[in-house]
């Protein structure tokens, strides 16, 4: 089991077609290889660098259409009990 994904590996075009799950396993493979790169060759591969920008941002987007969707959640449940007022 190979735990760094290097330049030469293939890496998914579409990161929003892919299972959080999936995500999650790339961004640590590519967090493991810009580790690699900094004590094996003093800095990063710029294609790790690319690739981890781009799992940033998916993350990123997901995190935010969660909150999002909690938000919004909240909002319809909280909703329909406003204006009722039970007696003790």
């Amino acid at each position: 089991m190979n735990t760094r994904l290097t330049p030469s590996e293939s890496f998914p075009e579409d990161l929003t077609s892919l299972d959080l799950p999936e995500v999650e396993v790339l961004n640590s493979k590519i967090q493991r290889e810009l580790s690699h790169d900094y004590v094996s060759d003093g800095g990063p591969d710029p294609e790790t660098e690319f690739r981890s920008e781009e799992l940033s941002e998916e993350l990123d987007r997901r995190d935010a259409l969660e909150s999002t969707e909690v938000t919004s959640d909240l909002a319809q449940s909280s909703g329909s009990t406003l204006g009722i007022v039970r007696p003790l």
